[in-house]
């Protein structure tokens, strides 16, 4: 029992010390920090909580920065880009535009000078010798009449121009005969012609009988002596490609001397 007694008094004894401390001033104030600690640590997990939604919402604005960063720069690029591309193409608009100048001036000027040319050259063949006159002159007067259509090219009319110049300059470098006939003494004959370059111009009856030349300083035929038929004929069959090239006999009046 008294052992009993002992632990009845301990806890007793127990008991009314914590009623004691419950009821004590100093119980209260224990109780108020609890409850101070408590809130704090609720504050301190909501203050956390919005640190990392603040800290979300700062990574995402900083890669909505970046993103429109990235934009800028290549929207700054594009615009470097397109101003050069503006500055290339209005170089070449301004080049364009002085070689539409230029063109019209070279117009300006290239249109008289055709036309002095073509009347140059209808004055040379009019006092060449007379081979494939008629032809010859009829193809300068279309010429001319060519470089008079205003639907035709300037570079068109030049290149007949040129044309007409190639084919007069041809002449110089050969060789030709060819049959046709000739108003000679009041008496019209056939004949077979042969002219060498733009030197000399003869011919010769078909039957190989009679030959003359072209005497510019007369501005007539003259007669060769029947000497010269042989070479006549032979001169004739090398023109005519009968025959190989070979060294050619044949009389040339020389500028001054009697014929």
């Amino acid at each position: 029992m008294h052992g009993l007694d002992k632990k009845i008094v301990r806890v007793g004894t127990a008991t009314a010390l914590t009623l004691m401390l419950v009821c004590s001033p100093q119980a209260a104030e224990v109780k108020d920090s609890l409850d101070v600690v408590s809130k704090t640590n609720r504050g301190a997990v909501d203050s956390q909580k919005k640190i990392d939604q603040l800290a979300w919402e700062a990574k995402d604005m900083l890669e909505e920065y970046r993103k429109l960063q990235d934009g800028t720069e290549y929207q700054a690029a594009y615009t470097r880009e397109l101003e050069e591309l503006d500055g290339a193409q209005q170089a070449q608009i301004n080049s364009l535009n002085e070689q539409i100048v230029q063109v019209r001036i070279t117009r300006q000027r290239i249109v008289p000078l055709m036309r002095s040319m073509a009347d140059a050259l209808e004055k040379f063949v009019v006092l060449d010798l007379p081979f494939h006159h008629e032809e010859r002159i009829n193809g300068v007067l279309q010429l001319k009449q060519r470089l008079n259509q205003p639907d035709l090219s300037l570079s068109a009319k030049f290149r007949l121009l040129l044309e007409a110049y190639q084919l007069e300059q041809g002449y110089g470098g050969n060789i030709e005969a060819w049959r046709g006939p000739l108003q000679f003494q009041g008496e019209e004959l056939s004949v077979e012609y042969l002219r060498v370059g733009r030197v000399a111009l003869y011919f010769q009856s078909l039957d190989g009988g009679n030959s003359g030349y072209w005497n510019a300083a007369e501005d007539s035929w003259v007669t060769l002596d029947e000497t010269h038929n042989r070479a006549m004929v032979q001169a004739m069959r090398v023109a005519k490609n009968m025959t190989a090239p070979q060294l050619l006999q044949l009389p040339f009046l020389v500028p001054g001397a009697e014929s």
